[in-house]
């Protein structure tokens, strides 16, 4: 009894062994080696069974995390990868066509939605939890993402996010549902990094350039005279007016596409006052209720993406008409002339993109273009044509304005002891045709083209152009009229009156035409003392050829 006893006690100590070994106990003659892979497999099943609980009920100090993959040009769908590994490639000009992404260790209500923007589709819908963003087998490069938490726990914590992007290589951080990559360039992303931090973490990294777009919302908006605010433009609109005489008095200008990391900034030069000092993104540059005009204006862009483009802007001013456009900080419209500013425009390109066309300034202004690419229609006749009252070879006619000046310009030489004489102002078109034919038959074609405008491309029919002559020149209009005493008093002061010398020597290849010292062209005084001042032709000047 004593021995079964002992029997007994040793089975029941090996069973509670086993028990706590996880093993099922097993009577009868074992080898020990026998026993070994049992117990080895019994403890790698717990230990897959704790990490299957882990996954499923993470333990309460666990960090969320999110993982990702691409679809990635020539490769495929990749392994996910997690918590600012990179997915999909770097230098390899492999574009990703797909993404899919999802939270690890969720705890509480959170998860995570996303959109790409796709080759020829543009932005899609939103995706969540795993699902594609992207296309598949459509070889459509993702060009920009969007990601976002959402849930009453996204609060807790910021998603960063990162592309490399064609052409710019690894942009700045994007988060929580910023865009990052680019946008209107047609560029290709080519691998992400994702990352979630707690909120109160910082950022993995640099932020200020995440996406580059090519949509600038560029739009401003004016105060006028009798008017006040007129209401915002964009993209090269008219701000202000033309030729009402009404002067600008302040300006706002603004980006309304924040994403773009491009901003503004301006000033303008003041009646009385000068310049005012650069205001930015949408603050007044000017007065209120003070009278004053604007007389010129400075703009600049700022930001992170500022490089990439020009900024162009072009002001109408009083007597100028529209100048030609400037850009980037350069000064548009005049200074210490006392001149108003009454209409601006205001455009934003990419840079490269060759810039916008100069203006033309509107049929019967004072400042209107006329040449052989730019003439005036048949039937045009200036209105206030009037029969002007001097020393000529024949009648003759110009408009009121240019007439009246004109007198003043004869006075001046007279007071020289000079005796200028008229022989030609306004020509109508049927005029004009007669005396091109006429040189046509004398010079021929080309010859004809050197001395003598086609029929709507004189500036003659403009009612502002007067040839003038003189006894020492034999009445005649010929070149040698610019060595006389008349012809170099015109040169030097026709300017003061508001004339210009339009067809100076050496400028053929500019104007078309041959050296004609007798051809004046009235502009008014402003215009025509810059243009003097400048050296150049119209044609220059304004930059319209």
């Amino acid at each position: 009894m004593l021995k079964l006893r002992s029997i007994r006690i040793v089975s029941i100590g090996l069973c509670c062994l086993a028990l706590l070994m996880g093993v099922t106990p097993i009577f009868g003659s074992v080898k020990a080696e026998d026993n070994l892979a049992p117990t080895e497999n019994a403890v790698n099943t717990t230990t897959d069974s704790v990490v299957q609980a882990t996954n499923s009920e993470p333990a309460a100090n666990a960090t969320m995390g999110c993982s990702y993959r691409t679809h990635v040009q020539n490769v495929g769908w990749q392994s996910f990868v997690s918590n600012g590994v990179i997915s999909g490639t770097e230098g390899l000009g492999l574009r990703l066509e797909g993404i899919e992404v999802k939270l690890e260790n969720v705890t509480g209500d959170v998860g995570v939605e996303y959109t790409t923007h796709v080759e020829n589709i543009g932005w899609q819908n939103y995706v969540n939890n795993g699902a594609i963003s992207g296309t598949s087998g459509q070889s459509l490069r993702l060009e920009a993402i969007k990601i976002r938490l959402t849930g009453i726990a996204a609060e807790n914590y910021d998603l960063y996010y990162q592309v490399h992007a064609q052409n710019f290589g690894w942009l700045d951080w994007a988060k929580n549902g910023a865009s990052a990559g680019t946008e209107g360039f047609g560029f290709r992303l080519e691998g992400i990094k994702i990352m979630v931090v707690p909120k109160s973490d910082p950022a993995p990294g640099p932020t200020n350039r995440p996406f580059v777009t090519t949509n600038i919302q560029m739009t401003y908006q004016t105060h006028i005279q009798n008017i006040g605010w007129e209401g915002w433009k964009q993209n090269g609109e008219l701000s202000g007016t033309t030729a009402q005489n009404l002067r600008l008095e302040a300006i706002e200008i603004k980006n309304n596409n924040p994403e773009s990391n491009v901003g503004i900034k301006y000033q303008t030069h003041v009646q009385n006052l000068g310049w005012q000092g650069f205001k930015q993104d949408g603050q007044m540059s000017g007065t209120s209720n003070q009278s004053l005009r604007l007389e010129g204006i400075q703009i600049q862009l700022t930001g992170a993406n500022a490089e990439l483009f020009e900024v162009y802007y072009a002001a109408y001013v009083e007597g100028f008409g529209w100048m030609p456009w400037v850009m980037n900080g350069e000064s548009a419209g005049t200074e210490g002339l006392g001149l108003r500013l009454e209409g601006v425009r205001i455009l934003v390109q990419l840079k490269g993109s060759g810039g916008p066309k100069n203006l033309e300034n509107a049929l019967g202004s004072m400042t209107q273009l006329v040449n052989k690419n730019h003439s005036i229609p048949r039937d045009y006749v200036p209105a206030d044509l009037v029969w002007v009252s001097l020393p000529s070879t024949r009648d003759t006619q110009l408009r009121a304005e240019a007439a009246q000046q004109l007198i003043k310009l004869f006075d001046g030489a007279s007071a020289q002891g000079l005796t200028l004489y008229c022989s030609s102002g306004y020509r109508s078109y049927a005029t004009q045709a007669a005396i091109y034919q006429w040189h046509v038959e004398m010079y021929g074609v080309a010859g004809a083209e050197l001395v003598s405008a086609r029929p709507g491309m004189s500036e003659h029919q403009l009612g502002l152009a007067m040839d003038v002559t003189s006894a020492s020149a034999s009445f005649d209009l010929v070149e040698s009229f610019g060595t006389t005493a008349e012809g170099q008093f015109v040169r030097d002061h026709a300017h003061k009156y508001g004339f210009i010398v339009r067809y100076p020597q050496g400028k053929t290849h500019i104007t078309g035409y041959a050296y004609e010292p007798w051809h004046l062209r009235y502009l008014g005084v402003p215009v025509a003392t810059a243009i003097y001042n400048s050296g150049k032709t119209m044609e220059e000047f304004y930059g319209i050829y």
